[in-house]
């Protein structure tokens, strides 16, 4: 009698237990599947909240409980990009400082979720996105004249992405800005952009920071020139080169340069290649021919500098050429 009893304990007990699992097992799925339809409806934190709440239960359910725990927590990283999304078109639909952090610190979240989840796509994926806003950020205060703001945004994009190229050209625009004198500074941002440029396969990144780098260096080396720096005006010439080897303006001021140095064959040897390279017209050239003829003239090479000169008599250079044709070579073309 007394063993009969202890059965039916026993047997109430074990009923009663598989009775509660039953039921607990039923509440993980319904809060799985409540998570599903908030997720739907992008209510996204609550969604999250909902999935953490099935993954609770899931737990005191040992290994039935399995299916439900890796299922919501392989939904948990997803919903927190898609939260960070969602953040993201706010921006859009109404550009701004806050809301560009709102949704940087949004993706910073889903990255740092996804890193401790193992989820490495959605770590890669809103990693790569906060490199951008990041540079996002940084043009928007670059265009409000916050260099320092930019600065600082332009350094946590290369943090987050070392291989983001537009970052680095961004910088030497930066720098350009607060730092107008530092010229190597300035080179050296344009540098690396091409180099991170030229790694990752950013033609166009690549090809803005070599224009910058050679326009930057013969604008200060056509300044120097007019300053009467023209030893360093030809080093800062002949660097810019380097980005752009066909260029005729480089070469016409190397020319311009060199006979204010009094190094007629430079000159005349810069000048060539100049006119090699420019393809404009008579206008465009004339500088180039004017640089020609008075390395000429300086040669004692009457019909060689007659000849050129005759080529300057274009736009703003016709008054001198002619002036030198007529009064200073007395060539017969200007009688």
């Amino acid at each position: 009698m007394k063993d009969l009893k202890r059965l039916l304990l026993i047997t109430v007990f074990t009923l009663g237990s598989i009775a509660v699992q039953a039921q607990d097992n039923s509440e993980a799925i319904t809060a799985y599947n409540e998570a599903l339809e908030l997720a739907q409806a992008k209510d996204f934190q609550a969604a999250i909240d909902k999935y953490k709440e099935a993954i609770t239960i899931a737990d005191g359910l040992g290994a039935d409980g399995n299916d439900i725990k890796q299922r919501s927590e392989k939904a948990i990283p997803r919903l927190y990009f898609s939260k960070a999304v969602a953040a993201y078109n706010v921006f859009k639909g109404s550009p701004s400082i806050p809301s560009l952090d709102a949704a940087v610190a949004e993706f910073d979240e889903a990255r740092t979720v996804g890193d401790d989840s193992g989820d490495t796509e959605i770590r890669d994926r809103a990693r790569g996105v906060l490199a951008q806003l990041h540079y996002q950020k940084a043009t928007m205060l670059f265009k409000r004249e916050d260099f320092a703001g930019a600065d600082e945004a332009l350094n946590k994009a290369i943090e987050t992405n070392a291989n983001y190229a537009k970052a680095y050209y961004q910088k030497g625009l930066v720098h350009k800005k607060t730092n107008a004198n530092d010229l190597e500074g300035i080179i050296s941002w344009f540098d690396r952009a091409i180099a991170v440029g030229e790694q990752v396969n950013d033609g166009g990144v690549v090809r803005q920071a070599t224009e910058s780098a050679h326009a930057e260096l013969l604008f200060r080396g056509s300044k120097a020139i007019e300053q009467g720096q023209n030893t360093s005006a030809i080093d800062m010439l002949t660097r810019s080169l380097d980005y752009n080897s066909s260029s005729a303006d480089s070469y016409y001021r190397l020319s311009e340069a060199s006979n204010k140095l009094g190094n007629r064959d430079n000159a005349i040897s810069y000048a060539s290649q100049a006119l090699n390279f420019e393809q404009g017209g008579n206008t465009d050239k004339a500088k180039i021919y004017f640089e020609l003829g008075v390395a000429y003239q300086a040669k004692n090479d009457k019909g060689q500098a007659c000849d050129a000169l005759k080529s300057a008599s274009y736009g703003s250079f016709k008054a001198p050429a002619e002036h030198k044709m007529e009064f200073e070579l007395k060539c017969e073309s200007a009688r």
